[in-house]
């Protein structure tokens, strides 16, 4: 796993814990273990596999929509 970050496109760096922080100085972008593999995965997927990237992507959002209260739908 060696993505770029996604806001600047400098390294993404492990901090050594459960977080991931991009190596920028200037950028304060940083994800969680969990959250860096899902955007490591899904990055190889598009480009290896468009298709099922796209359909992955679809079933995350539904499930996320079907979590939603009743009043925000």
């Amino acid at each position: 796993m060696n993505e770029p970050c996604p806001r600047c496109g400098e390294p993404l760096a492990g901090t050594g814990g459960d977080w991931w922080r991009c190596s920028s100085d200037a950028c304060p972008y940083e994800l969680p273990e969990q959250a860096y593999r899902l955007y490591c995965e899904l990055s190889a997927m598009i480009d290896h596999d468009p298709d099922t990237f796209f359909k992955v992507v679809s079933a995350y959002c539904a499930e996320l929509r079907a979590r939603e209260p009743a009043w925000t739908q």
